[in-house]
């Protein structure tokens, strides 16, 4: 059923909302940690020296002076991805062969996130929570549309508490396409069995928005949370807010 909520001002009704996950449900922290175990295991498997651990930690998207900070290097990639260009980092640094690397990083990464205990480092977005049951206790229906492959964005939830709070969950494994092709975006559509017409898209890129309109959602909302600038959302955001204690569902 419809929601009516209140954003910026502005009163809209959508019966479906379709958010991304890190940067916009989710903070980063939980992958400066990640990234942080993955760089210390790469180091000891080819027993590099402290300056390219510095090196490997600024390229993944952390900074060693200032733990915590990050500049997001290869953090907001796909996993595939940042697996390929971990590699070929590492590759024209002179710490090996491509191939056998290509297999290594995929190793290490695998083995990593298999065993992180993501629980301990999750943290939610402000009002994000507050935001996805009030959305529920309205009748409106939700889903998370990741880059992640799903299977990984369903144990964040479970984590969190919020398993009962989303209704569909789209990854790489769900939908190959990435965002801003429209198809993630419109295979949430079905799976909520919405029109994207009565939908929303709320992300913290360029490529969450893009997708959405794409797809052709209602509406587009860009969040300051994550990784993308007012800037860099504008042009393509219809309403730009802080985070999501802005969204007040009525």
């Amino acid at each position: 059923m419809p929601v009516r909520f209140v954003l910026a001002g502005r009163a809209f009704a959508a019966s479906g909302f379709l958010f991304d996950k890190d940067g916009t449900l989710l903070t980063f922290d939980h992958w400066l940690a990640v990234m942080a175990e993955r760089a210390r295991r790469l180091v000891a498997e080819l027993g590099l020296a402290e300056p390219e651990h510095e090196v490997l930690l600024r390229f993944m998207g952390l900074d060693p002076i200032r733990p915590g900070t990050t500049n997001a290097g290869i953090i907001p990639l796909p996993r595939c991805e940042a697996e390929e260009a971990t590699a070929t980092h590492l590759a024209a640094r002179g710490s090996g062969d491509l191939a056998a690397l290509r297999d290594l990083v995929a190793r290490v990464f695998r083995d990593v996130d298999e065993g992180f205990p993501f629980h301990r480092h999750l943290r939610p977005t402000a009002g994000a929570e507050e935001g996805l049951r009030a959305i529920q206790r309205a009748g409106g229906r939700t889903a998370v549309v990741t880059h992640d492959v799903a299977a990984a964005a369903r144990r964040h939830l479970e984590a969190l508490g919020w398993t009962d709070l989303v209704d569909a969950v789209i990854g790489l494994d769900v939908c190959p396409e990435r965002k801003p092709d429209p198809k993630p975006i419109l295979a949430a559509c079905r799976a909520l069995g919405l029109p994207p017409e009565e939908t929303v898209t709320v992300g913290d890129t360029p490529t969450d928005l893009l997708a959405g309109r794409a797809a052709g959602c209602q509406l587009t909302i860009g969040v300051l949370t994550g990784i993308g600038t007012e800037g860099d959302l504008a042009p393509v955001a219809d309403v730009i807010v802080p985070d999501l204690m802005a969204l007040s569902v009525v």
